[in-house]
């Protein structure tokens, strides 16, 4: 997969994904809650890492930080330009290099799942690079991820993405492929264990791993 395919995949699905992909309301508000709860006091500078439609903007600026969103979508993006509160918005592929100055952040989130799809075994490890040249030092880099264990829960049935319109086809024990059958479109998933996010991070982070469900888990990370 390149990220030219993610950009295809996202701009494809932007139309449907608020009614499609979207959590509810209270699952929403529960997961921001938890995700509030770990980043540094307000006001704090946010680098939102796959931020699409915006839909967490809203929970962040009423919570009083100052978030920047950096999308490889343009269609997604074009939504969340139009949100009533708009913020400072960026197209571009956050497994390239950053196009911020070193410090410019306190806290980076990557959420709902948006960075499962890299482009290379070692997109994450240069993701956790420069996001520690663009967090200042002390600062929190979060994640929302499946884990390893979602791909067995979807084997088993046990997860309903199939009555949605999307499938699952494994290709191993960490990745897979995201079908949306209504489109027919997909993009590949890796999901990596703890161990993965460990070498991912190297000596530049500090993690510990947040529990959400026995399938999903918030990754939060110091800069060192």
């Amino acid at each position: 997969m390149t990220r030219a395919g993610a950009a295809a995949f996202f701009d494809r699905v932007a139309g449907r994904y608020e009614r499609s992909y979207g959590l509810s309301a209270e699952e929403s508000r529960r997961r921001m809650d938890r995700v509030l709860a770990e980043l540094p006091p307000a006001p704090a500078t946010v680098l939102d890492l796959g931020v699409g439609t915006g839909r967490e903007l809203a929970a962040l600026l009423d919570a009083g930080y100052a978030p920047t969103g950096i999308d490889v979508s343009r269609e997604m993006l074009d939504r969340c330009a139009r949100r009533a509160r708009p913020v400072p918005l960026v197209r571009g592929d956050f497994y390239e290099p950053l196009p911020f100055p070193a410090s410019s952040f306190d806290a980076a989130v990557a959420l709902h799942g948006s960075l499962a799809h890299p482009p290379d075994d070692s997109a994450t490890a240069r993701l956790a690079s420069d996001l520690a040249r663009v967090v200042r030092p002390g600062g929190i880099w979060l994640a929302e991820m499946p884990t390893p264990a979602w791909l067995d829960a979807v084997e088993a049935g046990r997860t309903a993405d199939g009555d949605l319109g999307r499938r699952v086809h494994r290709t191993g024990p960490e990745a897979c492929w995201y079908e949306d059958e209504a489109l027919g479109v997909s993009i590949e998933a890796r999901l990596p264990s703890e161990a993965g996010w460990r070498a991912a991070l190297g000596g530049l982070w500090t993690a510990r791993f947040v529990p959400v469900s026995g399938v999903e888990w918030i990754v939060v990370a110091v800069r060192a």
